[in-house]
């Protein structure tokens, strides 16, 4: 089974795949994560990418499907694997399919969180006050936000014309709740 949450910056991907991790032993693949540790690490590809997150644009594809393409055969493995951060763009979403293809897989399913920008730039920045992220300023949300409007939500359409499940998640309230609607979703998948 291979997943995708998706949603816009701030609407609880991570959250969400770390407690679908813990319940279904889905692999969780955190793209923003592996690249947010290579910049504390300081590496060649951390610091290449630092600047560009810092400044809230999105990762290069090229370097984004290699991050990808080097972990996905790791994460693949027992149940499944749910993608968070990525793709991010249709020439990330028609890499993933290449990749996917190549292993005999296909995408399973798409959770898509809906909050309202509003809520979302809240949300944003106090993460910002509680976890120190440097990269949710309000101009780097603006930026953020822009992106997604631009360019992710056609990911959405692509997968829409290949007929993968895409279920569309009220992502408001407490975490529990969003993650009950969520795992129903989930659940429906994996036993239908």
């Amino acid at each position: 089974m291979i997943g995708i949450i998706f949603g816009p910056p701030g609407s609880g991907k991570g959250t969400q795949a770390a407690r679908l991790q813990e319940d279904l032993g889905i692999h969780h693949l955190s793209t923003g994560a592996i690249l947010r540790g290579e910049v504390a690490r300081g590496t060649a590809l951390g610091k290449e990418v630092g600047r560009i997150m810092a400044a809230g644009d999105l990762v290069p594809d090229d370097l984004i499907v290699d991050v990808v393409r080097a972990r996905l055969p790791e994460a693949e493995r027992g149940v499944g694997a749910l993608l968070d951060g990525f793709p991010r763009t249709v020439a990330q979403a028609q890499a993933l399919d290449r990749m996917l293809a190549d292993e005999g897989h296909r995408l399973s399913f798409i959770v898509a969180l809906d909050v309202p920008e509003e809520d979302l730039e809240a949300r944003l920045l106090h993460r910002a006050q509680v976890e120190g992220r440097t990269d949710d300023t309000r101009e780097v949300i603006a930026e953020r936000m822009h992106e997604y409007h631009k360019l992710t939500k056609a990911v959405l359409d692509h997968y829409r014309e290949q007929g993968v499940r895409i279920d569309t998640i009220d992502g408001t309230g407490t975490p529990d709740e969003v993650f009950e609607r969520i795992r129903a979703a989930v659940r429906g998948i994996s036993s239908g």
